[in-house]
């Protein structure tokens, strides 16, 4: 029978002798201390990591490092040009406590990309993005941009833009 993290749901590694370090909340174990402290912010809410944009915190270094992509993240249009990423704006929003995401289906409003994109999956598994050409479904923007090249120049209307496949409108 295994043991499972009562706050993630987690499966336990049962090899104590590789993993020496155990939570005292949960009983899962880790190979060193410092993989635990994380782990333990979990149980704790502690989140010692701040963006020195926004505010926002985290409970584990990465996470705050990924978060950092929201003000710097950049997208190219379908010409080659970069233009910067509608989330760059999402922490002023977020502050404010605006909603600015809207799903095209349901018309409910989430606060994040991450949020909207989640519940855009619970539309039956409703990926994402969608072509406006062949209506097929993409997961990611990136697979949207590489199916997007699959299709002949002479087929994509000159006023395309990558924008129109998204199954959310961004009020930002």
């Amino acid at each position: 029978m295994h043991k499972y993290c009562t706050s993630t749901g987690s499966k336990v590694s049962e090899i104590a002798g590789d993993h020496p370090f155990e939570c005292e909340f949960c009983g899962s174990c880790f190979r060193d201390e410092s993989t635990l402290k994380g782990h333990k912010r979990i149980h704790t809410g502690e989140k010692p990591y701040e963006c020195n944009g926004c505010g926002k915190k985290f409970s584990l270094k990465h996470q705050l490092e990924t978060h950092y992509r929201v003000h710097t993240d950049r997208t190219s249009d379908s010409g080659g040009n970069t233009a910067v990423c509608h989330r760059i704006h999402t922490c002023a929003v977020l502050l404010k406590g605006e909603k600015p995401f809207e799903c095209k289906l349901c018309h409910q409003r989430s606060r994040d990309y991450s949020a909207m994109i989640k519940h855009l999956r619970t539309h039956n598994g409703a990926s994402p993005y969608q072509c406006t050409i062949c209506l097929e479904y993409c997961p990611s923007l990136s697979a949207m941009q590489k199916h997007m090249k699959g299709h002949k120049p002479e087929d994509i209307p000159p006023d395309w833009r990558i924008e129109k496949t998204y199954l959310y409108l961004c009020y930002v």
